[in-house]
């Protein structure tokens, strides 16, 4: 969908566009971890975040100011300088890196621990959302149902070459919760998605010039398999994931929006079908409808809370 049909959706439906942006960000952030295990195959990795983030930046910036659409303040621009940092350059970018080493199932189970996080963030500080003791069952069956599906890759643990990268996702979640709440509680009467677009030039900047420090252009040989998946990840991933990210962040609790992530590990598992011949038996099914469930709990736990 066009940045132009969400502004049109936007201005029509709210309710509604919230729950669709939901379902972009939990299926399509599926699939990017597959999308960026192939990239890391022969594409520089902070080039492949930083590529990724910088064009799509661009891309969106573009159409809002060619639709007249002014720049943000200052005091705006920082908070989306401090959020790309957050979010995209640590967040995306330390997963991006990681999965030279991990696999991007492994990486997606460490990835689906991120709504735990910002639970822990939200609780520390920022505004106070209600948890209930409907909102941590859900939590756990979902956590349940992640253990189901990845138990066979906890053995990865163990291996001397998955740590750093392990070490660096679980950073990555850290920060990219610390962003999530920062966001929310900020208010800059930018559109949501325009204000996407310039925390993606941010980001991709930083990680364009990390990338570049490290060397990376000495070994910028990407195959053609490494370029696609570039363009799925700029198109699907950023564009239309992270603005639709950026734009649910403002209307829905942070309890709600962090169950996306067991979503992605579930789209994780139908890719390994798809594409990798990976089984579907009765454990995984087992663990999709766990994960189903505790989606469930947690929704209908803030819809109670609100009548």
């Amino acid at each position: 969908m066009s940045v132009l049909g969400w502004t049109f959706i936007m201005k029509k439906n709210i309710n509604l566009f919230a729950w669709l942006a939901y379902a972009t960000v939990a299926v399509f952030w599926g699939t990017t971890f597959l999308a960026i295990r192939i990239g890391v195959e022969t594409f520089p990795p902070l080039l492949l975040a930083g590529f990724r983030h910088s064009i799509g930046g661009i891309l969106i910036c573009a159409y809002f100011l060619l639709k007249g659409y002014k720049l943000p303040a200052s005091k705006d621009l920082k908070v989306f300088a401090i959020n790309g940092f957050l979010m995209l350059a640590l967040g995306n970018g330390l997963v991006t890196w990681s999965e030279q080493y991990v696999s991007s199932g492994l990486a997606a189970l460490i990835c689906s621990l991120t709504p735990v996080w910002i639970i822990a963030v939200n609780a520390i500080g920022g505004k106070k959302e209600r948890i209930n003791l409907a909102i941590v069952a859900g939590i756990l069956l979902c956590l349940l149902g992640q253990f189901l599906i990845f138990k066979d890759n906890l053995k990865d643990f163990s291996d001397p070459k998955y740590t750093a990268g392990i070490v660096f996702i679980f950073v990555a979640n850290i920060a990219w919760a610390v962003g999530t709440i920062y966001s929310k509680n900020q208010k800059t009467g930018t559109n949501p998605v325009f204000g996407a677009g310039l925390q993606m030039i941010f980001g991709g900047i930083i990680l364009d010039l990390v990338g570049t420090a490290k060397g990376e252009w000495s070994y910028f040989h990407p195959s053609s398999e490494a370029i696609w998946a570039l363009v799925y990840l700029i198109v699907f991933g950023s564009i239309i994931a992270y603005g639709a990210y950026m734009y649910v962040l403002k209307q829905l609790p942070a309890t709600i929006i962090s169950t996306y992530a067991y979503i992605n590990t579930v789209v994780a598992v139908f890719l390994g079908w798809l594409w990798l011949d990976e089984p579907l038996n009765g454990l995984i099914w087992t663990a999709v409808l766990l994960t189903i469930a505790g989606v469930y709990l947690v929704n209908r736990s803030f819809n109670n809370s609100k009548n």
